[in-house]
């Protein structure tokens, strides 16, 4: 064809096959449509058909409402547009007829003039929609123009803990208890609503039935749904529990609080392990010097016991880094042996008495229970050695007691009790932890009850303290007999 001969019919009638889009021209005098080309194939009907022809093609189930909704042209201004199935030389077919603009004619004829399209079938749509609707992993809810529910899918039942769907069906979205006045204002006020809030079923009481009590985090989203005419039919609501999400969020928080908090005292526990390196090896070369210049006995005496106090200050130090550097690596092993837990607190007694200040008094608890344990009895020593260092160093007058107790046939307690100053209580969970130290101007790296937790949950047992500040402190820990 020669594109410079159309006439602005052919270009329309090109664009209509193009888009597949058909027109009519619908005249209520004479009651007979004028149809595009393109609508005549794909009705299979003549160019001009009378309005009762075209009604008798219209799906028997949806003739009289699709014909009557037609005519409704001829009375009202209003924008007009309905999809209904059509019978055609080719089978059924749905298609969308909508109306652009309709006038009266020379001849005093109204005239109405639109554009009929092909659609997928309704029954694939409303099937499509429905499978959407129920397996959509979110909760929806969809109300009427009043705000009163009228489906909820099963997403939603499950957020909010209802059974049945008719225990929800009928309530009314304006007054729901945890909008609230304020968020109900904003969805009236506005097409498209988000918030994001806690969700306390503790106020639904009265408002639907549901079996939880708790507290959700939920985000939910309400949109305004408009007809052609843009008036306001009903509201769409989309329900997502973000509680574990919240969850999550809250504890990565933590986390880098925590690891923060970490940085910070391992910086500082750096910065004390010169200061606690340096202080034992002043002293183990400052009274070698001293002791090498002098030939008094009793000096020599006094000199070498302050050389082996910061000897095994120093080497007690250099153990907890080790075993720091081991707990890290994952190559801390353990070496069971059968062994008599008395012999282990009497050890403990003779290796700590000579740290004691005169107005204390160290002693392994009477009538203790005879028994054999399987376990690793140097780490268990070291274990009840801080926990004893520890009670020294925070108890000036009083009693340290070292013992244990059989918990049951499998299970055994030991404890270090002391008279000393005691724990605070908001402390007390801390005390456990890497580079804590509690006072720091008492001697020690922060290490030594973190590395005994390791030891003890190494060897299957738990680990804790029970305190009141002022009245002392009962270090304990629990391990398998065998």
């Amino acid at each position: 064809m020669d594109v410079s001969q159309c006439t602005d019919a052919d270009r329309l009638n090109r664009l209509c096959q193009l888009g597949k889009i058909g027109w009519w021209e619908a005249n209520f005098t004479t009651r007979e449509y004028t149809c595009s080309e393109y609508l005549c194939q794909m009705l299979g009907t003549e160019r001009t058909i009378p309005f009762s022809n075209f009604a008798a093609m219209i799906r028997e189930d949806w003739r009289l409402r699709a014909t009557s909704k037609f005519l409704t042209i001829e009375s009202c201004d209003d924008y007009y547009e309905q999809e209904f199935p059509i019978n055609t030389s080719h089978g059924v077919i749905w298609v969308n007829s909508r109306m652009g603009s309709r006038e009266t004619n020379a001849k005093g004829e109204l005239i109405a003039f639109g554009i009929l399209q092909e659609i997928p079938p309704r029954e694939n749509r409303e099937t499509l929609f429905k499978n959407i609707f129920e397996n959509i992993p979110a909760g929806v809810e969809i109300y009427n123009d009043e705000g009163v529910l009228i489906d909820v899918n099963k997403r939603d039942l499950d957020i909010f803990g209802v059974h049945h769907k008719n225990d929800m069906l009928g309530i009314d979205l304006l007054h729901n208890p945890n909008i609230g006045p304020e968020r109900t204002r904003i969805v009236m006020d506005n097409d498209e609503s988000r918030f994001q809030f806690d969700y306390q079923f503790s106020l639904t009481d009265g408002y639907y039935p549901s079996h939880r009590t708790d507290c959700i985090n939920l985000i939910t989203k309400i949109r305004k749904m408009f007809d052609a005419q843009g008036r306001c039919i009903g509201y769409v609501m989309i329900n997502l529990d973000n509680t574990r999400n919240k969850e999550r969020e809250q504890e990565l928080i933590a986390a880098k609080e925590q690891a923060e908090r970490a940085d910070k005292l391992k910086s500082a526990f750096i910065a004390n392990m010169s200061h606690e390196i340096r202080t034992p090896l002043n002293a183990i070369v400052g009274f070698s010097t001293l002791m090498a210049e002098t030939d008094n006995a009793d000096e020599r005496k006094m000199y070498q016991e302050i050389i082996d106090q910061n000897n095994a200050q120093l080497l007690k130090l250099v153990t907890d880094v080790l075993d720091l550097a081991k707990i890290e690596s994952g190559t801390l092993n353990f070496d069971k042996q059968f062994f008599d837990p008395i012999g282990l607190c009497n050890d403990v007694l003779i290796s700590m008495n000579l740290k004691v200040s005169s107005g204390v008094n160290l002693y392994v608890a009477d009538d203790l229970p005879s028994c054999t344990l399987n376990s690793d009895r140097i780490r268990l020593n070291q274990v009840l050695s801080n926990f004893v260092g520890n009670a020294i160093k925070f108890t000036s007058q009083g009693e340290i007691c070292i013992g244990f107790e059989l918990v049951d046939e499998t299970q055994v307690r030991f404890y270090v009790a002391d008279t000393g100053i005691g724990i605070p209580k908001e402390k007390q969970a801390e005390v456990f932890d890497r580079f804590i130290k509690l006072d720091n101007f008492v001697q020690g790296s922060g290490l030594g009850l973190s590395i005994s937790k390791s030891f003890v949950e190494g060897l299957g047992g738990t680990i804790g303290v029970d305190s009141e500040e002022g009245k002392g402190a009962t270090f304990w820990f629990t391990i398998p007999i065998d």
